[in-house]
C-alpha cells in the first residue's frame, strides 16, 4: 500500500493519541484481555485509511504478476517515534546451515538487554523488506527496553515454503542462548512465519518462546472465502462506507489465494498443516500471545478466532482492536495515532 496517504499525518494526532492511551481494558473473556479502541465517531474509517479504501473501484481486480504485487508491498513516509539514542546494525546470522541477514536494533543504554524480540516483516510471503518496519521496530525496542532482530527471511516464490520459516528458526537457534526472555513477532504474513517458527522451537526442543507479538497476522492458507471468516457483513460500519469495505474484502480474498499460491509455489503441500495455517495448530503451544488488528482488516475475523482459541486453551492472551483501521497499519507509523498506540501497547505486552 504505497500512496501519498502514508506520508500525511492525521489531524489532531496528539489529542487522539492521548484518548487512545487512556482507554482501559474493555472486557476479559476466557482469559483474554480485550481492548476495543473505537473511533469517535464509531464504526467509521480513519480519514487517511479511508483515502486509500475509497479509491478501490467496483469489482476490483488484483494483478497477479509478481512485479506488480511486489510494488504493492512497498512503503514510504513513516516517521521515527523514538526519543532515545538507538543503535542499528546489520548482522549475518549463521546457524543450522543457513545464513540470514538481520537488522539488530537496541537502545544505546540497553545494548545488552536480557529480552529479545525476533521479528518477521509482512508482505504476503513474496514481498516486503525488514526496512519497511524499521522505524516501527525502533520504537518497540525503545519502549520495551529489548533487543530486536528484524529478520530478512527468504521470500517466495524464488525460495518458497518452508525456506522463510527455516531462516527464522536459524536466527532463534543462534540467539536463544543469549537471552532470558525470547519473544517472536511479526505483521501479516510475518506473523504466520513467527507462529510456525514457534511451533518448531517447541517440537524440536530448541527453546521456549516466552511471548508472541502479532500485528494483523495471516493465519490460514486455502481459506474458505465463502465462509464465516470472510463475511464482511459481520463488521459494523456506517452505511455510506459499507460498499467500500466490501470492495476491500474482495481485493483481499483475491490476495489470499494469490499469496498462498506463491508461498508454496505449486509444491503439493497440505495447506491445513499447522505450520502453514497456525489457526489450525494446537493453541497450547503458544504462550503469552498478543494480537493487534484494525476494525476493518479483512483478516480480523480469523485473528479473533485464533485469539479465542488461545484463551480457551491457555487462559491468557491479549486482543487489541483499533477502530477505523485496516490492514498493514504499520505503514502509517508516526502518521496515524492508533499505530503509535499499538506499538506502545505491543511493547508493554511482550
Amino acid at each position: 500500500m504505497l500512496n501519498d496517504t502514508t506520508t500525511k499525518q492525521s489531524l489532531g494526532y496528539a489529542d487522539e493519541l492521548k484518548r487512545l492511551q487512556h482507554m482501559p481494558v474493555t472486557a476479559k473473556v476466557d482469559g483474554i484481555k480485550q481492548w476495543i479502541k473505537d473511533r469517535d465517531p464509531r464504526h467509521t474509517f480513519e480519514p487517511l485509511v479511508w483515502d486509500t479504501v475509497a479509491e478501490i473501484e467496483p469489482d476490483p481486480q488484483l494483478p497477479t504478476d509478481l512485479f506488480s504485487l511486489r510494488q504493492g508491498t512497498e512503503t514510504a513516509g513513516q516517521k521515527d517515534l523514538t526519543s532515545t539514542p538507538m543503535k542499528i546494525e546489520m548482522q549475518q546470522i549463521v546457524a543450522m546451515n543457513r545464513r540470514v541477514r538481520v537488522i539488530r536494533i537496541a537502545r544505546m543504554d540497553h545494548l545488552t538487554a536480557e529480552k529479545a524480540l525476533i521479528y518477521f516483516h509482512g508482505g504476503a510471503y513474496y514481498g516486503g523488506t525488514p526496512e519497511d518496519v524499521l522505524l516501527a521496530l525502533k520504537f518497540v525496542a525503545e519502549q520495551a527496553n529489548c533487543v530486536v532482530y528484524n529478520v530478512d527471511y527468504a521470500l517466495a516464490p524464488e525460495q518458497p515454503y518452508p525456506a522463510g520459516i527455516l531462516d527464522g528458526l536459524a536466527v532463534v537457534a543462534a540467539m536463544a542462548p543469549n537471552y532470558h526472555h525470547l519473544a517472536l513477532g511479526g505483521d501479516s504474513a510475518g506473523g504466520s512465519i513467527a507462529l510456525a517458527v514457534s511451533q518448531l522451537c517447541k517440537s524440536m526442543g530448541i527453546c521456549t518462546i516466552d511471548s508472541h507479538l502479532l500485528f494483523y497476522p495471516t493465519l490460514i492458507q486455502g481459506s474458505d472465502l465463502e465462509g464465516p471468516l470472510w463475511d464482511d457483513r459481520q463488521i459494523e460500519v456506517v452505511p455510506s462506507q459499507r460498499d467500500a469495505l466490501h470492495r476491500s474484502y474482495q481485493l483481499f480474498e483475491q490476495l489470499d489465494t494469490i499469496m498462498s499460491g506463491y508461498y508454496v509455489a505449486d509444491q503439493p503441500f497440505d495447506l491445513t498443516s499447522p505450520l502453514l495455517s497456525p489457526l489450525l495448530a494446537d493453541p497450547r503451544v503458544f504462550k503469552n500471545v498478543t494480537v493487534l488488528v484494525g476494525e476493518y482488516d479483512p483478516f480480523r475475523l480469523q485473528d479473533e478466532a485464533f485469539i479465542q482459541q488461545i484463551g480457551r486453551a491457555t487462559g491468557t492472551g491479549n486482543y487489541i482492536r483499533y477502530g477505523g483501521i485496516s490492514h498493514a497499519f504499520l505503514n502509517f507509523t508516526g502518521n496515524v495515532p492508533a499505530v503509535e498506540d499499538a506499538l506502545a501497547m505491543g511493547a508493554r505486552l511482550i
